[in-house]
């Protein structure tokens, strides 16, 4: 395979490496080629296919600043941080079906080397003792195949449950027991090698040619990765679904549903504890056919106050439950 260099190895966000990957399908990639390369991030990634809110912890991620990303691949949402690597390969499509074991038995294989042995789980996992340490994602489309996916070094498996979790803590504590029982990292394992020693283990076993970026390419790539940068990549078009924010504020305790439809609020109801001093449903028609989002919240709870409605009700606390529930601001 042929090792791509581009100078920052590990220092840059998950979007330039979507769009490196796309670039070497596109640009790079001949018949008889495999590319490879490693990178580092810290975030949430998750699958091109899946709905943000359904897949994280809202809070704890904006709480953390923890950014979410999502990825050209299908499959679902990992957590990752600088202790992790990541990998990606790059080859043309075979006239065989695709199938994970092809491309994760050359990682099998490096690790042999280290004495360390690793078997292929389900579809696309990695196993170190019975334990995940890799999972992946691809994609096929007419330039190639692209394979990616996680190396589990010294990865904080706390806060990683935590991030793609419910907020209920009871489940998060519950949720990384089950996650040590499951997954673990490879660093006890590997008789003091460094990550960065991993990483230049996997190049050195796994390539055996340099392609080295030119400043013109990174430009290119650069260019690319706005697409993945983009709001309307990330929160892309979502199908109908619905939000439930809950917590306790002046009033009672509040549980509010949200139908969203691509941002936009269809419908909403909100029950709870409370003692409604008039009809709830003309205050929630104010929300009906309006975009999910700071600005347009909180111009409605300029005009139409929760005080009116509900006994010992507060408009800001209101509009702060609901702002907790906006991606992305």
């Amino acid at each position: 395979m042929i090792l791509i260099r581009h100078h920052n190895e590990g220092q840059l966000k998950p979007y330039f490496y979507f769009a490196l990957e796309e670039y070497i399908l596109k640009e790079l990639l001949k018949d008889d080629e495999n590319y490879f390369f490693t990178w580092e991030i810290h975030g949430v990634v998750i699958g091109k296919n899946q709905v943000i809110e359904n897949e994280v912890n809202l809070d704890f991620l904006k709480q953390n600043k923890i950014d979410v990303y999502r990825r050209p691949t299908g499959g679902g949402c990992v957590y990752a941080d600088h202790r992790n690597t990541m990998f990606s390969i790059i080859t043309k499509k075979t006239n065989k079906q695709f199938t994970f074991k092809t491309y994760l038995s050359k990682i099998v294989d490096s690790m042999e080397l280290l004495n360390i042995a690793i078997e292929f789980s389900g579809r696309n996992d990695l196993l170190f003792e019975g334990k995940k340490i890799s999972g992946n994602a691809f994609l096929q489309n007419k330039y190639g195949m692209l394979m990616h996916g996680t190396f589990l070094y010294d990865c904080d498996l706390e806060t990683m449950v935590r991030a793609i979790s419910p907020s209920d803590e009871k489940l998060i504590s519950k949720g990384i027991d089950s996650v040590r029982s499951r997954v673990t990292n490879l660093k006890p394992y590997l008789n003091g090698l460094t990550q960065d020693q991993l990483i230049k283990h996997f190049e050195n076993t796994l390539t055996n040619q340099t392609y080295e970026l030119s400043e013109e390419e990174i430009t290119k790539i650069q260019l690319l990765a706005k697409k993945y940068e983009s709001r309307d990549w990330i929160y892309k078009k979502q199908p109908l679904y619905t939000k439930v924010l809950k917590k306790r504020i002046a009033g009672g305790l509040f549980e509010v549903k949200l139908d969203l439809d691509d941002g936009i609020i269809k419908n909403i109801a909100i029950q709870g504890d409370f003692f409604d001093t008039r009809p709830l449903i003309n205050f929630e028609k104010a929300f009906i056919d309006i975009p999910y989002d700071r600005i347009h919240i909180h111009d409605i709870l300029e005009h139409h106050h929760i005080e009116s409605y509900i006994l010992d009700s507060k408009t800001e606390e209101f509009k702060i439950l609901l702002f907790e529930g906006i991606l992305g601001e």
